[in-house]
Protein backbone atom coordinates (compact mmCIF):
# COMPACT_ATOMS: atom_id res chain seq x y z
CA UNK A 1 0.00 0.00 0.00
CA UNK A 2 2.85 2.41 0.75
CA UNK A 3 4.20 1.65 -2.69
CA UNK A 4 0.88 2.60 -4.34
CA UNK A 5 0.54 5.80 -2.30
CA UNK A 6 4.08 6.83 -3.24
CA UNK A 7 3.33 6.18 -6.90
CA UNK A 8 0.25 8.40 -6.92
CA UNK A 9 2.14 11.04 -4.95
CA UNK A 10 4.66 11.19 -7.78
CA UNK A 11 1.86 11.81 -10.28
CA UNK A 12 0.22 14.39 -8.01
CA UNK A 13 3.35 16.40 -7.31
CA UNK A 14 4.70 16.51 -10.85
CA UNK A 15 1.84 16.01 -13.30
CA UNK A 16 4.07 16.15 -16.38
CA UNK A 17 7.41 14.89 -15.09
CA UNK A 18 10.68 14.86 -16.96
CA UNK A 19 9.90 11.30 -17.94
CA UNK A 20 12.35 11.07 -20.80
CA UNK A 21 15.13 12.53 -18.65
CA UNK A 22 14.46 10.14 -15.77
CA UNK A 23 14.32 7.20 -18.19
CA UNK A 24 18.06 7.70 -18.61
CA UNK A 25 18.49 7.11 -14.87
CA UNK A 26 17.45 4.01 -12.94
CA UNK A 27 15.28 4.72 -9.89
CA UNK A 28 17.82 5.61 -7.25
CA UNK A 29 18.66 7.81 -4.26
CA UNK A 30 20.98 9.74 -6.54
CA UNK A 31 22.02 9.50 -10.14
CA UNK A 32 23.66 11.36 -13.00
CA UNK A 33 23.46 10.44 -16.64
CA UNK A 34 24.34 11.34 -20.18
CA UNK A 35 22.11 10.86 -23.19
CA UNK A 36 22.62 11.49 -26.89
CA UNK A 37 19.63 11.15 -29.18
CA UNK A 38 19.17 11.87 -32.90
CA UNK A 39 16.57 11.40 -35.65
CA UNK A 40 17.06 11.54 -39.43
CA UNK A 41 14.06 11.79 -41.79
CA UNK A 42 14.00 10.33 -45.30
CA UNK A 43 12.25 13.46 -46.61
CA UNK A 44 12.41 17.02 -45.35
CA UNK A 45 9.27 18.18 -43.56
CA UNK A 46 8.19 21.82 -44.14
CA UNK A 47 8.13 23.59 -40.76
CA UNK A 48 8.06 27.19 -39.54
CA UNK A 49 11.87 27.24 -39.49
CA UNK A 50 12.24 25.62 -42.92
CA UNK A 51 12.41 22.06 -44.32
CA UNK A 52 13.32 19.89 -41.30
CA UNK A 53 15.67 16.99 -42.10
CA UNK A 54 17.23 15.95 -38.77
CA UNK A 55 17.31 16.69 -35.04
CA UNK A 56 19.81 15.82 -32.31
CA UNK A 57 20.16 16.42 -28.60
CA UNK A 58 22.76 15.91 -25.88
CA UNK A 59 21.38 15.83 -22.31
CA UNK A 60 22.87 15.62 -18.81
CA UNK A 61 20.09 14.70 -16.35
CA UNK A 62 20.50 14.26 -12.61
CA UNK A 63 18.43 13.20 -9.65
CA UNK A 64 18.96 13.46 -5.88
CA UNK A 65 16.71 11.87 -3.26
CA UNK A 66 17.00 12.15 0.48
CA UNK A 67 14.93 10.97 3.45
CA UNK A 68 14.38 12.92 6.64
CA UNK A 69 12.25 11.06 9.16
CA UNK A 70 9.20 9.75 7.29
CA UNK A 71 9.44 12.38 4.56
CA UNK A 72 11.17 12.12 1.20
CA UNK A 73 12.61 14.90 -0.95
CA UNK A 74 13.48 14.60 -4.66
CA UNK A 75 15.32 17.10 -6.85
CA UNK A 76 15.61 16.59 -10.62
CA UNK A 77 16.95 18.65 -13.48
CA UNK A 78 19.09 18.56 -16.60
CA UNK A 79 21.26 20.52 -18.97
CA UNK A 80 20.92 20.13 -22.72
CA UNK A 81 22.20 21.07 -26.15
CA UNK A 82 19.85 20.47 -29.05
CA UNK A 83 19.93 21.24 -32.75
CA UNK A 84 17.57 21.03 -35.72
CA UNK A 85 18.84 20.81 -39.31
CA UNK A 86 16.63 22.61 -41.83
CA UNK A 87 17.75 21.37 -45.25
CA UNK A 88 15.78 21.71 -48.53
CA UNK A 89 15.47 18.36 -50.38
CA UNK A 90 17.48 19.57 -53.39
CA UNK A 91 20.32 20.72 -51.13
CA UNK A 92 20.97 17.47 -49.28
CA UNK A 93 23.78 16.38 -51.61
CA UNK A 94 25.40 19.83 -51.47
CA UNK A 95 25.21 19.95 -47.69
CA UNK A 96 23.44 23.30 -47.81
CA UNK A 97 20.97 24.23 -45.15
CA UNK A 98 20.58 25.85 -41.75
CA UNK A 99 21.43 24.45 -38.33
CA UNK A 100 19.42 25.96 -35.46
CA UNK A 101 20.55 25.19 -31.92
CA UNK A 102 19.07 25.50 -28.45
CA UNK A 103 21.05 25.12 -25.24
CA UNK A 104 20.71 25.70 -21.52
CA UNK A 105 19.55 24.19 -18.23
CA UNK A 106 16.02 23.07 -17.50
CA UNK A 107 13.99 24.29 -14.56
CA UNK A 108 14.72 22.36 -11.35
CA UNK A 109 11.86 20.28 -9.97
CA UNK A 110 11.67 19.75 -6.22
CA UNK A 111 9.18 17.28 -4.76
CA UNK A 112 8.55 16.70 -1.03
CA UNK A 113 6.13 14.10 0.30
CA UNK A 114 5.26 12.34 3.52
CA UNK A 115 2.46 10.96 5.68
CA UNK A 116 0.26 13.34 7.66
CA UNK A 117 -2.18 10.85 9.21
CA UNK A 118 -0.83 7.34 9.72
CA UNK A 119 0.72 5.75 6.63
CA UNK A 120 -2.29 6.01 4.35
CA UNK A 121 -2.75 9.78 3.92
CA UNK A 122 0.14 11.48 2.15
CA UNK A 123 0.76 15.17 1.47
CA UNK A 124 2.85 16.15 -1.54
CA UNK A 125 4.38 19.47 -2.51
CA UNK A 126 6.08 20.12 -5.83
CA UNK A 127 8.04 23.25 -6.73
CA UNK A 128 9.29 24.32 -10.15
CA UNK A 129 12.42 26.39 -9.56
CA UNK A 130 12.91 28.81 -12.53
CA UNK A 131 16.49 28.01 -13.50
CA UNK A 132 15.69 27.19 -17.13
CA UNK A 133 15.90 29.44 -20.14
CA UNK A 134 12.78 31.50 -20.99
CA UNK A 135 12.00 34.05 -23.70
CA UNK A 136 13.10 31.99 -26.70
CA UNK A 137 14.07 33.65 -29.96
CA UNK A 138 12.21 32.74 -33.13
CA UNK A 139 14.94 30.30 -34.19
CA UNK A 140 15.08 28.73 -30.72
CA UNK A 141 11.30 28.32 -30.72
CA UNK A 142 11.50 26.61 -34.11
CA UNK A 143 14.16 24.23 -32.76
CA UNK A 144 12.05 23.49 -29.66
CA UNK A 145 9.04 22.73 -31.87
CA UNK A 146 11.04 19.82 -33.26
CA UNK A 147 12.91 18.76 -30.11
CA UNK A 148 9.72 18.90 -28.03
CA UNK A 149 7.63 16.76 -30.40
CA UNK A 150 5.99 13.88 -28.43
CA UNK A 151 6.63 11.56 -31.37
CA UNK A 152 10.42 11.81 -30.94
CA UNK A 153 10.60 11.41 -27.16
CA UNK A 154 13.82 13.36 -26.82
CA UNK A 155 15.46 13.33 -23.35
CA UNK A 156 14.67 17.04 -22.75
CA UNK A 157 11.51 18.52 -24.32
CA UNK A 158 11.45 21.95 -22.60
CA UNK A 159 13.75 24.34 -20.76
CA UNK A 160 12.11 27.00 -18.57
CA UNK A 161 8.66 28.45 -17.99
CA UNK A 162 9.14 30.23 -14.66
CA UNK A 163 8.14 29.43 -11.10
CA UNK A 164 5.43 26.86 -10.47
CA UNK A 165 4.02 24.81 -7.63
CA UNK A 166 1.81 21.78 -6.96
CA UNK A 167 -0.05 20.80 -3.80
CA UNK A 168 -1.73 17.41 -3.52
CA UNK A 169 -3.01 14.70 -1.21
CA UNK A 170 -3.26 10.93 -1.65
CA UNK A 171 -5.37 8.52 0.43
CA UNK A 172 -4.95 4.74 0.36
CA UNK A 173 -7.45 2.01 1.24
CA UNK A 174 -7.08 -1.74 1.80
CA UNK A 175 -9.56 -3.74 -0.32
CA UNK A 176 -8.57 -7.28 0.54
CA UNK A 177 -6.06 -8.39 -2.07
CA UNK A 178 -6.07 -4.95 -3.72
CA UNK A 179 -4.68 -1.63 -2.54
CA UNK A 180 -6.65 1.41 -3.72
CA UNK A 181 -5.37 4.99 -3.69
CA UNK A 182 -7.17 8.22 -4.59
CA UNK A 183 -5.46 11.56 -5.06
CA UNK A 184 -6.07 15.16 -6.10
CA UNK A 185 -3.72 18.07 -6.72
CA UNK A 186 -3.70 21.68 -7.89
CA UNK A 187 -0.80 22.88 -10.04
CA UNK A 188 0.61 26.10 -11.37
CA UNK A 189 1.83 24.37 -14.50
CA UNK A 190 5.44 24.47 -15.62
CA UNK A 191 5.55 22.36 -18.79
CA UNK A 192 5.16 23.18 -22.46
CA UNK A 193 2.33 21.30 -24.14
CA UNK A 194 2.24 20.24 -27.80
CA UNK A 195 -0.50 22.86 -28.29
CA UNK A 196 1.76 25.62 -26.95
CA UNK A 197 4.63 24.58 -29.20
CA UNK A 198 2.36 24.41 -32.24
CA UNK A 199 1.12 27.97 -31.62
CA UNK A 200 4.54 29.43 -30.74
CA UNK A 201 5.97 29.91 -34.23
CA UNK A 202 7.44 33.05 -35.73
CA UNK A 203 10.63 35.07 -35.94
CA UNK A 204 10.43 37.01 -32.67
CA UNK A 205 11.05 36.21 -29.02
CA UNK A 206 8.29 33.99 -27.67
CA UNK A 207 7.10 33.67 -24.08
CA UNK A 208 4.76 30.82 -23.08
CA UNK A 209 3.00 31.17 -19.72
CA UNK A 210 1.08 28.03 -18.69
CA UNK A 211 -1.89 28.43 -16.37
CA UNK A 212 -3.38 26.33 -13.59
CA UNK A 213 -4.46 22.70 -13.67
CA UNK A 214 -6.36 20.26 -11.48
CA UNK A 215 -5.37 16.58 -11.46
CA UNK A 216 -7.42 13.66 -10.11
CA UNK A 217 -5.82 10.22 -9.79
CA UNK A 218 -6.96 6.72 -8.90
CA UNK A 219 -4.77 3.65 -8.65
CA UNK A 220 -5.02 -0.06 -7.92
CA UNK A 221 -2.16 -2.39 -7.02
CA UNK A 222 -1.88 -6.07 -6.09
CA UNK A 223 0.50 -9.04 -6.30
CA UNK A 224 -0.17 -11.57 -9.06
CA UNK A 225 1.79 -14.69 -8.17
CA UNK A 226 5.45 -13.61 -8.17
CA UNK A 227 4.58 -10.48 -10.15
CA UNK A 228 2.82 -7.22 -9.31
CA UNK A 229 0.07 -5.48 -11.27
CA UNK A 230 -0.59 -1.73 -11.05
CA UNK A 231 -3.39 0.27 -12.70
CA UNK A 232 -3.56 4.07 -12.76
CA UNK A 233 -6.05 6.60 -14.16
CA UNK A 234 -5.35 10.35 -14.24
CA UNK A 235 -7.76 13.09 -15.35
CA UNK A 236 -6.60 16.69 -15.94
CA UNK A 237 -8.54 19.95 -16.17
CA UNK A 238 -6.75 23.14 -17.30
CA UNK A 239 -7.18 26.89 -17.02
CA UNK A 240 -6.21 29.49 -19.62
CA UNK A 241 -2.62 29.69 -20.96
CA UNK A 242 -0.98 32.80 -22.44
CA UNK A 243 1.45 33.20 -25.34
CA UNK A 244 3.22 36.50 -26.09
CA UNK A 245 5.36 37.66 -29.04
CA UNK A 246 7.72 40.46 -27.95
CA UNK A 247 7.97 42.30 -31.30
CA UNK A 248 4.28 41.98 -32.16
CA UNK A 249 1.91 42.71 -29.24
CA UNK A 250 -1.06 42.10 -31.53
CA UNK A 251 0.10 38.49 -31.94
CA UNK A 252 -0.31 37.78 -28.22
CA UNK A 253 -3.02 35.24 -27.64
CA UNK A 254 -4.47 32.84 -25.11
CA UNK A 255 -5.96 29.38 -25.25
CA UNK A 256 -7.39 26.79 -22.89
CA UNK A 257 -6.41 23.15 -23.12
CA UNK A 258 -9.29 20.69 -23.10
CA UNK A 259 -9.62 18.01 -20.41
CA UNK A 260 -7.47 14.94 -20.89
CA UNK A 261 -7.51 11.42 -19.51
CA UNK A 262 -4.58 9.01 -19.09
CA UNK A 263 -4.74 5.30 -18.24
CA UNK A 264 -1.65 3.24 -17.38
CA UNK A 265 -1.19 -0.45 -16.62
CA UNK A 266 2.08 -2.00 -15.47
CA UNK A 267 3.09 -5.58 -14.71
CA UNK A 268 6.40 -6.03 -12.87
CA UNK A 269 7.97 -9.48 -12.92
CA UNK A 270 11.18 -11.39 -12.16
CA UNK A 271 12.41 -14.96 -11.99
CA UNK A 272 13.63 -17.48 -14.60
CA UNK A 273 16.82 -15.53 -15.12
CA UNK A 274 15.17 -12.08 -15.07
CA UNK A 275 16.53 -9.83 -12.32
CA UNK A 276 13.70 -7.44 -13.08
CA UNK A 277 11.20 -6.95 -15.87
CA UNK A 278 8.25 -4.74 -16.75
CA UNK A 279 5.36 -4.78 -19.22
CA UNK A 280 3.67 -1.38 -19.55
CA UNK A 281 0.79 -0.01 -21.64
CA UNK A 282 -0.62 3.51 -21.55
CA UNK A 283 -3.27 5.53 -23.39
CA UNK A 284 -3.82 9.30 -23.29
CA UNK A 285 -6.87 11.04 -24.75
CA UNK A 286 -6.54 14.78 -25.32
CA UNK A 287 -9.74 16.72 -26.09
CA UNK A 288 -10.02 19.85 -28.24
CA UNK A 289 -8.58 23.10 -26.93
CA UNK A 290 -10.37 26.46 -27.04
CA UNK A 291 -9.00 29.61 -28.64
CA UNK A 292 -9.03 33.11 -27.13
CA UNK A 293 -12.70 33.52 -28.13
CA UNK A 294 -13.64 30.31 -26.34
CA UNK A 295 -14.30 28.41 -29.57
CA UNK A 296 -13.26 24.76 -29.86
CA UNK A 297 -10.46 24.29 -32.41
CA UNK A 298 -11.23 21.53 -34.88
CA UNK A 299 -8.49 18.93 -35.26
CA UNK A 300 -6.89 19.64 -31.88
CA UNK A 301 -7.95 16.42 -30.13
CA UNK A 302 -5.75 13.34 -30.20
CA UNK A 303 -5.01 9.91 -28.79
CA UNK A 304 -1.58 8.63 -27.72
CA UNK A 305 -1.06 4.88 -27.18
CA UNK A 306 2.32 3.61 -25.99
CA UNK A 307 3.69 0.33 -24.71
CA UNK A 308 6.96 -1.28 -23.67
CA UNK A 309 8.39 -4.62 -22.56
CA UNK A 310 11.83 -4.98 -21.09
CA UNK A 311 14.01 -6.00 -18.23
CA UNK A 312 17.43 -7.15 -17.05
CA UNK A 313 18.70 -10.69 -17.47
CA UNK A 314 21.19 -11.88 -14.85
CA UNK A 315 21.43 -12.70 -11.19
CA UNK A 316 21.59 -10.18 -8.37
CA UNK A 317 25.01 -8.63 -7.86
CA UNK A 318 26.25 -9.57 -11.33
CA UNK A 319 26.44 -7.72 -14.63
CA UNK A 320 23.06 -8.01 -16.32
CA UNK A 321 21.91 -7.76 -19.93
CA UNK A 322 19.32 -5.05 -20.64
CA UNK A 323 16.74 -5.97 -23.29
CA UNK A 324 13.70 -3.96 -24.30
CA UNK A 325 11.20 -3.13 -27.00
CA UNK A 326 8.63 -0.35 -27.23
CA UNK A 327 6.05 1.15 -29.56
CA UNK A 328 3.85 4.25 -29.83
CA UNK A 329 0.91 5.28 -31.98
CA UNK A 330 -0.18 8.94 -31.99
CA UNK A 331 -3.28 9.99 -33.90
CA UNK A 332 -1.87 13.48 -34.46
CA UNK A 333 -3.33 16.99 -34.17
CA UNK A 334 -4.54 18.00 -37.62
CA UNK A 335 -5.05 21.69 -36.80
CA UNK A 336 -1.28 22.17 -37.26
CA UNK A 337 1.37 20.92 -39.72
CA UNK A 338 4.13 21.25 -37.09
CA UNK A 339 6.00 18.10 -36.07
CA UNK A 340 4.54 18.37 -32.54
CA UNK A 341 1.16 17.45 -34.03
CA UNK A 342 2.29 14.72 -36.41
CA UNK A 343 0.45 11.42 -36.63
CA UNK A 344 3.08 8.85 -35.67
CA UNK A 345 3.67 5.12 -35.62
CA UNK A 346 7.06 4.15 -34.22
CA UNK A 347 8.86 1.27 -32.55
CA UNK A 348 12.21 0.80 -30.84
CA UNK A 349 14.62 -1.86 -29.59
CA UNK A 350 17.01 -1.43 -26.65
CA UNK A 351 20.18 -3.33 -25.78
CA UNK A 352 22.65 -2.65 -22.99
CA UNK A 353 24.08 -3.79 -19.71
CA UNK A 354 23.88 -2.94 -16.02
CA UNK A 355 26.94 -3.42 -13.84
CA UNK A 356 26.43 -3.21 -10.05
CA UNK A 357 29.14 -2.04 -7.66
CA UNK A 358 29.16 -2.06 -3.84
CA UNK A 359 27.11 1.13 -3.51
CA UNK A 360 26.34 2.16 -7.07
CA UNK A 361 25.30 0.77 -10.43
CA UNK A 362 26.49 1.68 -13.92
CA UNK A 363 24.10 1.41 -16.86
CA UNK A 364 24.71 1.62 -20.61
CA UNK A 365 21.85 1.40 -23.13
CA UNK A 366 21.71 1.73 -26.92
CA UNK A 367 18.26 2.19 -28.44
CA UNK A 368 17.34 2.17 -32.12
CA UNK A 369 14.00 3.47 -33.45
CA UNK A 370 12.07 3.56 -36.69
CA UNK A 371 8.82 5.37 -37.40
CA UNK A 372 6.48 7.06 -39.85
CA UNK A 373 5.45 10.71 -39.43
CA UNK A 374 2.53 12.47 -41.12
CA UNK A 375 2.17 16.24 -40.60
CA UNK A 376 -0.74 16.55 -43.05
CA UNK A 377 1.62 18.20 -45.55
CA UNK A 378 4.40 15.61 -45.68
CA UNK A 379 4.54 11.93 -44.83
CA UNK A 380 7.99 10.54 -44.20
CA UNK A 381 9.87 7.82 -42.39
CA UNK A 382 12.60 8.38 -39.83
CA UNK A 383 15.36 6.50 -38.07
CA UNK A 384 16.46 7.37 -34.57
CA UNK A 385 19.18 6.31 -32.17
CA UNK A 386 19.73 7.04 -28.47
CA UNK A 387 22.84 6.33 -26.42
CA UNK A 388 22.41 6.54 -22.66
CA UNK A 389 24.86 6.07 -19.79
CA UNK A 390 24.30 6.62 -16.09
CA UNK A 391 25.69 5.95 -12.65
CA UNK A 392 23.40 5.89 -9.65
CA UNK A 393 22.98 4.66 -6.09
CA UNK A 394 22.47 0.91 -6.06
CA UNK A 395 19.60 1.08 -3.59
CA UNK A 396 16.82 3.62 -3.77
CA UNK A 397 16.47 5.98 -0.81
CA UNK A 398 13.17 5.37 1.01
Amino acid sequence: MRRLVAGLALVGAVSAPLAAQEALLPSAGWGVGMGMSAWYFSESMPQAGGPLRAVAEFALPFRVRTVFGRWTMDLTGAGMYGAAAFIPPDSVEDGEGRLVSLTGPTDLKLRVGGPIVGDNLLLTLGLNIPTGKVGLSGDETNALQALGAPALRMPVASLGTGAGATLGVVRAFDLGGWALALGASAEQRSEYSPIALALASGTSETQITPGMAMHFTAGLDRPVGQSRLSLLVVSDIFSEDALAISDDPSAATSYTLGPQMTALSRLEFNGKGWRSGELQLSARMRSQFSDAAGEKVEGSSGTYIEGSLGGILGGEGRTGLILGTDFRMHSGLTFTDALVGAATTAAGLSLGWESPRDRSVFRFVLRGQYGTFDTGVTKTTGMGVTLGMSVAARREAR
